[in-house]
C-alpha cells in the first residue's frame, strides 16, 4: 500500500512591520510642496540629513551599550522631529529616553526598533517614488 506523499516544501513568511503613514510624514515629501517654497525645502532637507545620520548610529550605540550616547541621540531626535513636524516620531524617541531612564530589558529594544522603523519610513517617503529607466 502506498501512502500519499506530504508536500515537504514549506513556505516561510517574513513579517515586515510597517507603521501607517500620518499627515506629518506626508508633509515631508518634496512632491507635496506648493509654490516652490525653497526655503522650507532647505530646512526639511537638512533635517532629513541629520535624521539619517542619527538613524545610522542608533543600533551601533545600543549594541555597544553606549546608553548615555543613545539617550543624547534620542533627545536630539525629539527636537529634530518637533522641528520637522513629525509628532509620532518625536513621541517614540521620547519613549526611548523613558526606557533608558527606567531600564527595562524588553521595552528598550522594542521601542528603539519602532523608532528606527519610523525614521526609515519617513526617510523613504521623503525620498519620493523611485523611477526606473
Amino acid at each position: 500500500m502506498e501512502y500519499p506523499q506530504k508536500n515537504t516544501q514549506s513556505s516561510v513568511k517574513q513579517l515586515q512591520p510597517r507603521e501607517a503613514y500620518s499627515a506629518d510624514v506626508r508633509a515631508l515629501s518634496p512632491f507635496s510642496m506648493a509654490n516652490d517654497d525653497f526655503e522650507t525645502s532647505d530646512v526639511i532637507c537638512s533635517g532629513l540629513e541629520e535624521m539619517s545620520r542619527h538613524l545610522r548610529w542608533l543600533d551601533d550605540d545600543y549594541q555597544s551599550e553606549r546608553f548615555e550616547r543613545l539617550g543624547a541621540r534620542a533627545r536630539s531626535i525629539v527636537l529634530l522631529a518637533d522641528h520637522l513636524g513629525l509628532r509620532r516620531l518625536g513621541q517614540v524617541a521620547a519613549d526611548v529616553v523613558y526606557c533608558l531612564e527606567d531600564p527595562d530589558s524588553a521595552a528598550l529594544p522594542a521601542t528603539l526598533s519602532r523608532l528606527m522603523r519610523l525614521m526609515t519610513q519617513a526617510l523613504e517617503h521623503a525620498a519620493g517614488p523611485i523611477v526606473e529607466y
